[in-house]
């Protein structure tokens, strides 16, 4: 994440300092790779739950980036798009770009499902896993 991205962010209020916590990073990773172990378990009997958890592993992993970095997302409504915003910015040089702009569709997708009732999709599915098998693995790598 360049300074300039960062002060942005910060200007607009969606971000704020906080102390860095790594230790709540690793929790956060660990949480996510669980959800991704959990996938392949319920992705054939329950893809809205499998898509459910892909998204989280996702947000988790971008959430320990944050935390690793002593930032946190300010505003209560639209935090989860605002994580978005932040996982363009400070993951860019990750090689998963293409994956996080992907996260913006999941997420709208989410919304749909837990809002209107819109039934997930086996290929919902499996774009999701694919999504958030790259950013989970390019968050941990980056914070080893």
């Amino acid at each position: 994440m360049t300074a300039e991205q960062l002060d942005e962010l910060m200007r607009e209020g969606v971000l704020e300092r906080v102390p860095r916590d790594r230790a709540a990073a690793g929790r956060d990773i660990t949480v996510a790779r669980a959800h991704l172990q959990s996938l392949d378990r319920v992705s054939a009997t329950d893809p809205t739950g499998a898509f459910a958890l892909a998204y989280e592993a996702i947000r988790k992993a971008i959430v320990a980036h944050m935390r690793a970095n002593g930032l946190r997302v300010r505003t209560s409504r639209g935090g989860h798009f605002q994580t978005g915003r932040y996982a363009l910015a400070a993951l860019e040089d990750l090689g998963v770009t293409k994956h996080l702009l992907a996260y913006e569709d999941l997420r709208r997708l989410r919304n749909k499902c837990a809002y209107e009732a819109v039934l997930i999709e086996d290929v919902d599915v499996e774009e999701a896993m694919a999504h958030a098998r790259a950013i989970v693995t390019a968050v941990e790598v980056d914070l080893s």
